[in-house]
Protein backbone atom coordinates (compact mmCIF):
# COMPACT_ATOMS: atom_id res chain seq x y z
CA UNK A 1 0.00 0.00 0.00
CA UNK A 2 2.62 2.50 1.15
CA UNK A 3 4.85 2.00 -2.31
CA UNK A 4 1.62 2.42 -4.25
CA UNK A 5 0.88 5.58 -2.63
CA UNK A 6 4.70 6.53 -3.19
CA UNK A 7 3.95 6.20 -7.16
CA UNK A 8 0.78 7.73 -7.14
CA UNK A 9 2.34 10.91 -5.27
CA UNK A 10 5.39 10.87 -7.64
CA UNK A 11 3.36 10.47 -10.70
CA UNK A 12 1.25 13.38 -9.40
CA UNK A 13 4.55 15.56 -9.84
CA UNK A 14 5.74 13.88 -13.11
CA UNK A 15 1.97 15.09 -14.01
CA UNK A 16 3.07 18.81 -13.41
CA UNK A 17 6.48 18.73 -15.60
CA UNK A 18 6.92 20.78 -18.70
CA UNK A 19 5.81 18.74 -21.78
CA UNK A 20 9.08 16.89 -23.36
CA UNK A 21 10.83 16.85 -19.76
CA UNK A 22 11.97 13.42 -20.61
CA UNK A 23 13.13 13.85 -24.27
CA UNK A 24 15.13 17.21 -22.91
CA UNK A 25 17.51 14.98 -20.74
CA UNK A 26 18.14 12.80 -24.49
CA UNK A 27 19.49 15.89 -26.13
CA UNK A 28 21.58 16.90 -23.43
CA UNK A 29 23.16 13.75 -23.11
CA UNK A 30 22.66 13.51 -19.55
CA UNK A 31 21.69 9.68 -19.62
CA UNK A 32 24.12 8.29 -21.93
CA UNK A 33 23.53 4.55 -22.76
CA UNK A 34 26.49 2.22 -21.51
CA UNK A 35 27.63 -0.80 -22.02
CA UNK A 36 25.60 -3.55 -19.69
CA UNK A 37 28.73 -4.59 -17.67
CA UNK A 38 29.80 -0.98 -16.57
CA UNK A 39 26.84 -1.45 -14.29
CA UNK A 40 25.05 1.83 -15.10
CA UNK A 41 22.86 2.58 -12.09
CA UNK A 42 20.71 5.62 -13.64
CA UNK A 43 19.11 4.67 -17.05
CA UNK A 44 16.45 7.70 -17.01
CA UNK A 45 16.59 10.91 -15.93
CA UNK A 46 13.33 10.15 -14.09
CA UNK A 47 15.12 8.61 -11.55
CA UNK A 48 18.05 11.36 -11.15
CA UNK A 49 15.06 13.92 -10.64
CA UNK A 50 13.47 12.06 -8.58
CA UNK A 51 16.38 12.25 -5.83
CA UNK A 52 17.48 15.50 -6.46
CA UNK A 53 13.60 17.25 -5.71
CA UNK A 54 13.56 14.99 -2.37
CA UNK A 55 17.22 16.33 -1.39
CA UNK A 56 16.27 20.30 -1.81
CA UNK A 57 13.13 19.48 -0.99
CA UNK A 58 13.90 17.55 2.73
CA UNK A 59 16.86 19.77 3.11
CA UNK A 60 19.14 16.71 4.66
CA UNK A 61 22.53 15.23 3.34
CA UNK A 62 22.97 13.50 0.27
CA UNK A 63 23.64 10.13 2.43
CA UNK A 64 20.07 10.23 3.62
CA UNK A 65 18.61 11.01 0.14
CA UNK A 66 20.83 7.87 -1.53
CA UNK A 67 19.61 6.19 1.72
CA UNK A 68 16.06 6.57 1.24
CA UNK A 69 16.23 5.78 -2.12
CA UNK A 70 17.77 2.44 -1.67
CA UNK A 71 15.26 1.92 0.78
CA UNK A 72 12.48 2.49 -1.31
CA UNK A 73 13.46 0.12 -3.52
CA UNK A 74 14.38 3.43 -6.56
CA UNK A 75 17.45 3.34 -6.89
CA UNK A 76 20.79 1.98 -5.36
CA UNK A 77 23.68 4.51 -5.58
CA UNK A 78 26.09 5.76 -3.85
CA UNK A 79 26.79 9.39 -2.54
CA UNK A 80 29.57 10.22 -4.64
CA UNK A 81 27.35 9.18 -7.23
CA UNK A 82 24.49 11.19 -6.34
CA UNK A 83 27.11 14.52 -6.26
CA UNK A 84 28.24 14.00 -9.38
CA UNK A 85 24.53 14.28 -10.70
CA UNK A 86 24.22 17.40 -8.07
CA UNK A 87 27.18 18.84 -9.90
CA UNK A 88 25.70 18.02 -13.70
CA UNK A 89 21.93 18.32 -13.97
CA UNK A 90 22.03 21.97 -13.47
CA UNK A 91 21.07 23.11 -16.87
CA UNK A 92 18.37 20.06 -17.35
CA UNK A 93 16.45 21.79 -14.54
CA UNK A 94 17.48 25.92 -15.74
CA UNK A 95 15.95 24.12 -18.49
CA UNK A 96 12.65 22.72 -17.01
CA UNK A 97 12.32 25.89 -14.98
CA UNK A 98 12.55 28.14 -18.74
CA UNK A 99 9.45 26.13 -20.09
CA UNK A 100 7.24 25.70 -16.52
CA UNK A 101 6.85 29.57 -16.32
CA UNK A 102 4.32 31.14 -18.57
CA UNK A 103 5.84 33.33 -21.35
CA UNK A 104 4.80 36.71 -22.37
CA UNK A 105 4.67 39.03 -19.51
CA UNK A 106 8.32 40.17 -19.15
CA UNK A 107 9.14 39.75 -23.19
CA UNK A 108 11.78 42.03 -24.18
CA UNK A 109 9.74 43.01 -27.02
CA UNK A 110 7.37 44.73 -24.41
CA UNK A 111 10.02 46.91 -22.16
CA UNK A 112 12.06 48.81 -24.82
CA UNK A 113 13.75 45.42 -26.41
CA UNK A 114 15.79 45.33 -22.47
CA UNK A 115 16.38 41.46 -21.02
CA UNK A 116 14.98 41.93 -17.58
CA UNK A 117 17.46 40.48 -14.98
CA UNK A 118 16.45 41.15 -11.38
CA UNK A 119 18.91 40.59 -8.70
CA UNK A 120 19.27 40.21 -5.03
CA UNK A 121 21.73 38.77 -2.58
CA UNK A 122 21.32 36.76 1.07
CA UNK A 123 23.39 35.08 3.77
CA UNK A 124 23.59 31.84 3.41
CA UNK A 125 24.87 28.79 5.87
CA UNK A 126 26.25 25.23 5.53
CA UNK A 127 24.94 22.75 7.20
CA UNK A 128 25.69 22.48 10.77
CA UNK A 129 27.12 25.99 10.54
CA UNK A 130 26.56 28.55 13.60
CA UNK A 131 26.58 32.04 11.87
CA UNK A 132 26.88 32.87 8.56
CA UNK A 133 29.27 31.23 6.17
CA UNK A 134 28.84 33.43 3.06
CA UNK A 135 26.58 35.29 0.74
CA UNK A 136 24.77 34.07 -2.14
CA UNK A 137 24.70 36.98 -4.41
CA UNK A 138 21.81 35.35 -7.28
CA UNK A 139 20.28 36.82 -10.81
CA UNK A 140 17.61 35.57 -12.70
CA UNK A 141 16.22 36.39 -16.12
CA UNK A 142 12.46 37.52 -15.06
CA UNK A 143 10.69 36.73 -18.23
CA UNK A 144 11.34 32.97 -17.57
CA UNK A 145 13.14 32.57 -13.77
CA UNK A 146 15.90 31.15 -15.02
CA UNK A 147 19.45 31.54 -13.05
CA UNK A 148 21.05 34.41 -15.05
CA UNK A 149 24.28 34.63 -12.44
CA UNK A 150 25.43 32.75 -9.37
CA UNK A 151 28.18 33.98 -6.97
CA UNK A 152 29.49 32.74 -3.23
CA UNK A 153 32.05 35.12 -1.63
CA UNK A 154 32.38 35.47 2.17
CA UNK A 155 30.10 38.05 4.20
CA UNK A 156 32.08 40.86 4.26
CA UNK A 157 31.27 41.45 0.37
CA UNK A 158 27.80 43.70 0.49
CA UNK A 159 25.55 44.16 -1.86
CA UNK A 160 26.92 46.16 -4.83
CA UNK A 161 26.27 45.92 -9.09
CA UNK A 162 29.82 44.91 -9.19
CA UNK A 163 29.51 41.82 -7.90
CA UNK A 164 27.67 40.83 -11.36
CA UNK A 165 28.92 39.89 -14.55
CA UNK A 166 26.86 42.52 -16.59
CA UNK A 167 26.10 42.79 -20.55
CA UNK A 168 24.82 44.79 -23.01
CA UNK A 169 21.15 45.37 -23.83
CA UNK A 170 19.99 43.97 -20.18
CA UNK A 171 18.58 45.64 -17.28
CA UNK A 172 19.08 45.19 -13.82
CA UNK A 173 15.94 45.64 -11.37
CA UNK A 174 17.42 45.67 -7.76
CA UNK A 175 15.95 46.85 -4.37
CA UNK A 176 17.43 50.01 -2.48
CA UNK A 177 20.26 47.95 -1.12
CA UNK A 178 22.12 48.74 -4.73
CA UNK A 179 21.61 52.56 -4.87
CA UNK A 180 24.35 53.99 -4.81
CA UNK A 181 26.77 56.02 -7.41
CA UNK A 182 29.49 53.29 -7.54
CA UNK A 183 26.56 50.73 -8.96
CA UNK A 184 25.33 52.97 -11.12
CA UNK A 185 28.21 54.40 -12.78
CA UNK A 186 29.76 50.81 -13.13
CA UNK A 187 26.23 49.96 -14.61
CA UNK A 188 26.64 52.11 -17.45
CA UNK A 189 30.35 51.58 -17.96
CA UNK A 190 29.31 48.04 -18.61
CA UNK A 191 26.75 48.86 -21.13
CA UNK A 192 23.75 47.47 -19.29
CA UNK A 193 21.24 49.80 -17.37
CA UNK A 194 19.70 49.72 -13.97
CA UNK A 195 16.38 49.93 -12.35
CA UNK A 196 16.92 50.62 -8.35
CA UNK A 197 14.17 51.56 -5.74
CA UNK A 198 15.44 55.03 -4.65
CA UNK A 199 17.36 55.74 -1.67
CA UNK A 200 17.99 59.10 -0.81
CA UNK A 201 20.40 58.72 1.95
CA UNK A 202 22.85 56.75 0.24
CA UNK A 203 22.88 57.88 -3.54
CA UNK A 204 22.79 62.14 -4.03
CA UNK A 205 21.05 63.08 -7.21
CA UNK A 206 21.68 66.51 -9.29
CA UNK A 207 20.41 68.46 -11.89
CA UNK A 208 22.33 69.56 -14.98
CA UNK A 209 23.72 72.53 -13.79
CA UNK A 210 24.91 70.53 -11.17
CA UNK A 211 22.89 71.52 -8.02
CA UNK A 212 21.94 69.09 -5.65
CA UNK A 213 18.37 68.35 -5.60
CA UNK A 214 16.28 68.20 -2.48
CA UNK A 215 14.11 64.93 -3.14
CA UNK A 216 11.64 65.68 -0.31
CA UNK A 217 10.80 69.05 -1.82
CA UNK A 218 10.67 67.48 -5.01
CA UNK A 219 8.04 64.71 -4.45
CA UNK A 220 5.86 67.25 -2.80
CA UNK A 221 5.40 69.28 -5.97
CA UNK A 222 3.52 66.19 -6.93
CA UNK A 223 0.25 67.35 -8.21
CA UNK A 224 -1.88 64.23 -8.64
CA UNK A 225 -2.18 61.07 -6.97
CA UNK A 226 -1.40 57.74 -9.19
CA UNK A 227 0.14 59.47 -11.28
CA UNK A 228 4.17 58.69 -12.50
CA UNK A 229 6.29 61.59 -12.94
CA UNK A 230 9.97 61.87 -13.81
CA UNK A 231 12.46 64.11 -14.19
CA UNK A 232 15.88 63.83 -15.20
CA UNK A 233 19.16 63.85 -12.82
CA UNK A 234 22.66 63.39 -12.93
CA UNK A 235 24.50 60.80 -10.84
CA UNK A 236 27.94 62.00 -9.85
CA UNK A 237 31.05 60.20 -8.45
CA UNK A 238 33.37 62.40 -6.45
CA UNK A 239 36.29 62.05 -9.02
CA UNK A 240 33.97 63.74 -12.01
CA UNK A 241 32.57 60.66 -13.20
CA UNK A 242 28.36 60.83 -14.28
CA UNK A 243 25.81 59.27 -15.67
CA UNK A 244 22.47 60.46 -16.61
CA UNK A 245 19.61 59.00 -15.09
CA UNK A 246 15.97 59.51 -14.82
CA UNK A 247 14.21 59.81 -11.42
CA UNK A 248 10.80 58.53 -11.74
CA UNK A 249 7.94 58.56 -8.93
CA UNK A 250 4.32 58.22 -8.16
CA UNK A 251 2.10 59.46 -5.08
CA UNK A 252 0.20 56.53 -3.66
CA UNK A 253 -3.85 57.02 -3.66
CA UNK A 254 -4.99 57.79 0.20
CA UNK A 255 -5.67 54.88 0.99
CA UNK A 256 -2.45 53.27 0.17
CA UNK A 257 -0.62 55.98 1.13
CA UNK A 258 -2.07 56.16 4.88
CA UNK A 259 -1.23 52.05 4.95
CA UNK A 260 2.53 53.30 3.76
CA UNK A 261 2.83 55.70 6.61
CA UNK A 262 1.58 53.53 9.22
CA UNK A 263 3.74 50.64 8.19
CA UNK A 264 6.47 53.28 8.64
CA UNK A 265 5.60 54.12 11.97
CA UNK A 266 5.21 50.46 13.46
CA UNK A 267 8.80 50.28 12.03
CA UNK A 268 10.21 53.03 13.75
CA UNK A 269 10.28 55.82 11.49
CA UNK A 270 9.51 59.21 13.82
CA UNK A 271 10.42 61.82 11.10
CA UNK A 272 8.05 64.05 9.99
CA UNK A 273 10.12 64.01 6.13
CA UNK A 274 10.04 60.55 6.33
CA UNK A 275 6.80 59.87 7.03
CA UNK A 276 6.07 62.27 3.79
CA UNK A 277 8.00 60.90 1.78
CA UNK A 278 6.68 57.18 2.38
CA UNK A 279 4.09 57.70 0.45
CA UNK A 280 5.48 57.60 -3.04
CA UNK A 281 7.29 55.03 -5.04
CA UNK A 282 10.40 56.66 -6.66
CA UNK A 283 12.95 54.67 -8.54
CA UNK A 284 16.14 55.78 -10.11
CA UNK A 285 16.85 54.32 -13.90
CA UNK A 286 19.19 54.79 -16.90
CA UNK A 287 17.04 53.63 -19.12
CA UNK A 288 16.21 56.46 -21.77
CA UNK A 289 12.23 57.39 -21.49
CA UNK A 290 12.28 56.23 -25.42
CA UNK A 291 12.63 52.73 -24.50
CA UNK A 292 10.98 52.65 -20.99
CA UNK A 293 8.21 55.38 -19.50
CA UNK A 294 8.18 56.54 -16.16
CA UNK A 295 4.71 54.20 -15.41
CA UNK A 296 6.64 51.45 -16.94
CA UNK A 297 9.60 51.99 -14.59
CA UNK A 298 7.52 51.63 -11.34
CA UNK A 299 5.08 48.62 -12.93
CA UNK A 300 8.37 46.64 -13.57
CA UNK A 301 9.65 47.51 -10.03
CA UNK A 302 6.69 46.36 -8.68
CA UNK A 303 6.37 43.29 -10.75
CA UNK A 304 10.33 42.77 -9.26
CA UNK A 305 8.71 43.09 -5.30
CA UNK A 306 6.71 40.24 -6.37
CA UNK A 307 9.18 38.08 -7.64
CA UNK A 308 11.11 38.92 -4.23
CA UNK A 309 7.99 37.80 -2.21
CA UNK A 310 8.85 34.39 -3.70
CA UNK A 311 12.26 34.19 -2.82
CA UNK A 312 11.69 35.83 1.02
CA UNK A 313 8.89 33.01 1.17
CA UNK A 314 11.71 30.45 -0.48
CA UNK A 315 14.07 31.80 2.23
CA UNK A 316 11.89 31.36 5.10
CA UNK A 317 10.11 28.06 4.69
CA UNK A 318 11.97 26.34 1.81
CA UNK A 319 15.77 27.28 3.34
CA UNK A 320 16.86 28.67 -0.03
CA UNK A 321 19.46 30.61 1.93
CA UNK A 322 20.70 26.99 3.77
CA UNK A 323 23.37 25.79 1.11
CA UNK A 324 24.53 22.15 1.32
CA UNK A 325 27.57 23.25 -0.69
CA UNK A 326 29.31 26.02 -2.08
CA UNK A 327 30.14 25.46 -5.83
CA UNK A 328 28.83 27.20 -8.24
CA UNK A 329 27.75 24.06 -10.40
CA UNK A 330 25.73 22.68 -7.32
CA UNK A 331 24.87 25.51 -6.21
CA UNK A 332 23.01 26.57 -9.78
CA UNK A 333 21.41 23.09 -9.67
CA UNK A 334 20.17 23.24 -5.72
CA UNK A 335 18.74 26.78 -7.18
CA UNK A 336 17.43 25.65 -10.32
CA UNK A 337 15.78 22.47 -8.26
CA UNK A 338 14.26 25.48 -5.49
CA UNK A 339 12.23 27.02 -8.18
CA UNK A 340 10.95 24.32 -9.90
CA UNK A 341 9.91 22.60 -6.42
CA UNK A 342 8.48 26.16 -6.11
CA UNK A 343 6.94 25.89 -9.81
CA UNK A 344 5.49 22.71 -9.14
CA UNK A 345 3.75 23.97 -5.45
CA UNK A 346 2.32 26.99 -7.02
CA UNK A 347 0.06 23.82 -9.66
CA UNK A 348 -0.05 21.57 -6.29
CA UNK A 349 -2.16 24.22 -5.48
CA UNK A 350 -4.19 25.50 -8.37
CA UNK A 351 -7.73 25.00 -8.39
CA UNK A 352 -7.96 22.14 -11.24
CA UNK A 353 -5.58 20.22 -8.64
CA UNK A 354 -7.90 17.64 -7.20
CA UNK A 355 -5.29 17.58 -3.80
CA UNK A 356 -6.59 18.38 -0.89
CA UNK A 357 -3.96 20.82 1.68
CA UNK A 358 -3.23 18.74 3.94
CA UNK A 359 -1.95 16.14 1.60
CA UNK A 360 0.50 18.59 -0.30
CA UNK A 361 3.22 17.85 1.53
CA UNK A 362 2.61 14.03 1.70
CA UNK A 363 2.88 14.23 -2.19
CA UNK A 364 6.41 16.07 -2.31
CA UNK A 365 8.07 14.06 0.36
CA UNK A 366 6.22 10.56 0.52
CA UNK A 367 7.37 10.61 -2.81
CA UNK A 368 10.20 8.62 -2.58
CA UNK A 369 9.92 7.09 0.73
CA UNK A 370 6.79 6.44 3.25
CA UNK A 371 5.92 8.84 6.06
CA UNK A 372 8.33 9.33 8.69
CA UNK A 373 8.29 11.28 11.75
CA UNK A 374 11.07 13.35 10.68
CA UNK A 375 9.36 14.99 7.19
CA UNK A 376 6.46 16.11 9.71
CA UNK A 377 7.42 19.42 10.36
CA UNK A 378 8.75 20.00 6.81
CA UNK A 379 5.42 19.04 5.35
CA UNK A 380 4.26 21.69 7.18
CA UNK A 381 6.05 24.24 5.91
CA UNK A 382 5.37 23.24 2.26
CA UNK A 383 1.68 23.18 2.95
CA UNK A 384 2.00 26.58 4.37
CA UNK A 385 4.45 27.57 1.22
CA UNK A 386 2.10 26.40 -0.97
CA UNK A 387 -1.07 28.35 1.01
CA UNK A 388 1.44 31.66 0.39
CA UNK A 389 1.99 31.20 -3.62
CA UNK A 390 -1.27 32.97 -4.95
CA UNK A 391 -3.78 30.88 -4.91
CA UNK A 392 -4.95 30.95 -1.03
CA UNK A 393 -8.39 32.84 -2.03
CA UNK A 394 -8.60 33.69 1.76
CA UNK A 395 -5.19 35.88 0.83
CA UNK A 396 -5.61 39.47 0.19
CA UNK A 397 -4.29 39.74 -3.61
CA UNK A 398 -3.86 43.61 -3.20
CA UNK A 399 -1.84 43.53 0.14
CA UNK A 400 1.76 43.96 -2.16
CA UNK A 401 0.27 45.97 -4.52
CA UNK A 402 1.91 49.20 -3.82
Amino acid sequence: MAERNREADWNVIVSLLPEGWRALSTEMGLVPKLAPHIGQKVRDIEIALRLVLHYVAQRGSMRMTTTTAAAAGIVDITQPAFFKWMFKIGPYLEALVTRMVEPGRFDSEQWGGYRLVVADATTVERAGAKGTTARLHYALHLADLSPRFVRVTDETIGETMRNFDLEPGELWIVDRGYCNPQGVLHTVRRGADVLVRYNRHTLSLYEEAGARLEIPGLLAKTWKRGRAEEKEVRVILSDGSQAFARLCWLQLPTAQAQKARARAVRAGTTDAVELDCAEYIAVLTTAPSSKLSAEQAIELYRARWQVELDFKREKSIGQLDMLPTLLPQTIRSWLCAKVLLSLIARKLASQPVAIPPSGLGDVIFSAIAPPTHATRSRRRALVRAAACMGHDPLRDPARHSA
